[in-house]
């Protein structure tokens, strides 16, 4: 049982590590305290509303007199854009890194990472509706009426409980060059926290000089094969479903590349007559195929890991990257002190157990959001 007052204190705790560092260079004469500005965006992070609707509900919870008309744009609101917008990208990642580094050091001191930990790497989108040519914006599949996104890379613990995001690298597109770079960002940034077991990486990262950045980078890696024509073949020439072989990824135009890896094939779980394909470069025996399919599964945290963050997500339809990026970045902070939160609030930091603290109840907690 958690008792209501222990969960107020560690929330409480929790908000110190995220909203003092937040800095918007509200000038000491400004017409709203930078105060304002956080309570706005704790608003609009757990109600993924607007900041027009956002800020008008926080004033009207205060007490404030405010045109409510669907049309009338909210003073508050602009003035918060308006400091997001005047924002360094460079500025908004360090006041982010140092909320990170809070919460990590947090989960440190409490024994969280004594061991090493099982990471995914994935590239998420946040899908935008206007101009294709809009800086940091990258074509993407179509998706819910429009082909263009803004990119984050993330890098996040697969383990159950501890998903924290250790780190997040914005694209402007998903060339080889620069994923590689992303990846070397990515796990160093993780480096800093934890010690790292196993990187699984989904079928866009199946490139050769992917597969060679992270070998440099000496992690062991796991990913998701696309059926080519060449794994076609290598199963075709196999008489057993399940089977382990040596495999060359190799590139043949310009730039080059390749090297030598274990391709693991297994059934798939749900569909006859099909395969589910690996590549690694760790050493795996037949015997290992199966578990090592199933452990990659566990990939699939990055996704609910993500999912949660959506769930801490404003809404905007600004172009300008560095609100987006604010946003973004705040989400992704929420997200990290609701894991702490919910781990301290569990005995013995039992890892591996579901939330006690729902987000509802974490957002009626924390502390900047007035009631109403």
């Amino acid at each position: 049982m958690v008792e209501t007052a222990e969960a107020k204190q560690v929330s409480r705790a929790a908000s110190s590590m995220l909203f003092p560092e937040l800095e918007f260079d509200v000038a000491d004469n400004g017409t709203y305290p930078s105060e304002d500005f956080q309570r706005v965006l704790a608003r609009i992070a757990f109600d993924n509303e607007f900041a027009n609707a956002g800020a008008k509900a926080y004033q009207l919870a205060r007490g404030d007199d405010v045109d409510v008309g669907a049309e009338s744009r909210n003073p508050l609101a602009r003035a918060l854009l308006y400091h997001l917008r005047g924002l360094d990208a460079d500025a908004v990642d360090d006041q982010f890194d140092r909320v990170r580094d809070a919460v990590l050091a947090e989960a440190a001191r409490n024994r969280l990472f004594t061991r090493p930990v099982d990471v995914a790497i994935d590239v998420h989108d946040w899908l935008y509706y206007g101009d294709s040519d809009t800086p940091q914006v990258s074509r993407t599949d179509p998706d819910q009426g429009t082909d263009c996104a803004y990119k984050f890379a993330t890098i996040c613990i697969v383990d159950p409980s501890v998903r924290f995001t250790l780190g997040w690298v914005p694209l402007n597109g998903e060339k080889t060059d620069e994923l590689a770079d992303v990846l070397r960002q990515l796990v160093s940034q993780a480096r800093e926290y934890v010690d790292i077991n196993r990187v699984y990486l989904d079928r866009g990262f199946y490139r050769v000089h992917l597969a060679l950045t992270l070998e440099d980078l000496n992690v062991e890696f796991v990913m998701r094969a696309p059926q080519t024509r060449k794994v076609q073949q290598f199963i075709a020439d196999h008489d057993e479903d399940t089977f382990v072989t040596e495999y060359e990824m190799a590139r043949s135009n310009p730039p080059t590349g390749r090297t030598t890896v274990r391709l693991v094939v297994v059934p798939h779980r749900s569909r006859e007559d099909d395969h589910f394909c690996l590549v690694t470069n760790r050493e795996v025996t037949r015997d290992l195929a199966h578990p090592l399919a199933e452990a990659y599964r566990r990939r699939w945290g990055i996704e609910t890991s993500y999912r949660k963050v959506t769930e801490f997500l404003p809404k905007t339809s600004s172009p300008t990257f560095s609100v987006r990026l604010f946003y973004f970045l705040f989400a992704v902070a929420l997200y990290n002190l609701w894991v702490l939160t919910n781990l301290l609030l569990t005995p013995d930091r039992a890892v591996g157990s579901t939330p006690v603290l729902p987000t509802a109840l974490f957002r009626a907690f924390l502390g900047p959001i007035p009631d109403g």
